[in-house]
């Protein structure tokens, strides 16, 4: 079993273009995000063994645009041959379009059960739809019935991204987090996760706002079935950025099992594996708990939990 899994980290092929103009963080990224080889040399200097492949799409269109099928097809094809080809450095997620219908759940469908990926990977948000919109509702349903994990990703919203830019790459990713932590705040509310028993749904750390504010929440009305602060306690969250406090908040909240490494590399820095063992440890972490959020965690959230049936 590898001893490190970055479970939030990313790779794009050229071919598959991109957002034009891109954002200046993926524009200084792209060379690195779409070479593959420069990718495993610097996870071998980092000390880092298997990294999690992930597409966001909201990187390859224009914002609120659909994210196309044949797009999708090609991204989780590649993902399949690269994964088939570095079996012991790689697994993968599927790129899938939450909001985009029938089509996209025969996308999901054949990503997982034809093409052996390990998951979903979703944008949070596609223009004005949260993840508690009726047209997302079927991709979830899906995931539980295949047992496997689905991976909420930030997206930039328009004007909050232009305002809060003045703060520079910081405040992009306050404002993608707040998107985030916004449209999970829905889909909790919705009582989708009570339908959903075994549902497993994973948020970068810049989303954590989501677990403050469920907290706040508990007697507010029109929340579904679980009170909010013990309905928080379903979801899994990274480790993006490496704030050994915000760790330990995250571990305490949710518990280890439900803290797992993850970089938002290329995009942030490539952190070493002995710096990231350093934060854990001060972070509070015993060292089977450090196992736990290196490894162990994200290998669970990527198998299967029941053989796929539907």
């Amino acid at each position: 079993m590898p001893q490190s899994i970055d479970f939030h980290s990313h790779y794009y092929a050229p071919v598959w273009g991109g957002q034009s103009p891109a954002p200046a963080a993926l524009a200084r990224a792209w060379p690195l995000l779409t070479d593959l080889d420069a990718q495993f040399a610097a996870l071998d200097g980092a000390g880092i063994a298997v990294k999690v492949l992930t597409a966001p799409g909201s990187v390859l269109v224009a914002p609120g645009a659909a994210l196309p099928l044949d797009l999708m097809q090609r991204i989780n094809d590649q993902f399949a041959a690269l994964v088939a080809t570095y079996p012991q450095r790689l697994f993968a997620l599927a790129t899938i379009d939450a909001f985009a219908g029938e089509a996209a759940l025969q996308e999901a469908e054949r990503a997982i059960r034809t093409l052996g990926l390990h998951g979903l990977c979703i944008d949070c948000a596609r223009g004005d739809l949260w993840l508690d919109a009726p047209a997302a509702r079927p991709l979830f349903e899906l995931a539980a019935a295949l047992g496997v994990t689905v991976f909420v990703h930030p997206v930039s919203p328009v004007a909050l991204t232009r305002r809060l830019s003045s703060l520079g790459h910081t405040g992009v990713l306050l404002a993608r987090g707040t998107e985030t932590a916004a449209s999970l705040l829905a889909f909790l509310r919705s009582g989708l996760l009570d339908a959903l028993p075994t549902l497993r749904v994973v948020l970068p750390m810049i989303g954590a706002a989501t677990l403050l504010f469920s907290g706040m929440a508990d007697q507010e009305e029109g929340w579904q079935g679980t009170t909010p602060s013990l309905l928080r306690q379903r979801l899994y969250v990274d480790t993006m950025g490496f704030d050994p406090a915000m760790i330990r908040f995250a571990t305490q909240l949710l518990g280890v099992q439900h803290v797992v490494f993850g970089s938002d590399w290329p995009i942030m820095p490539l952190t070493p594996l002995a710096r990231i063992e350093s934060v854990l440890q001060a972070a509070g972490l015993t060292p089977d708990e450090q196992q736990a959020v290196l490894h162990e965690n994200a290998q669970q959230l990527l198998t299967p939990l029941a053989p796929a049936a539907r």
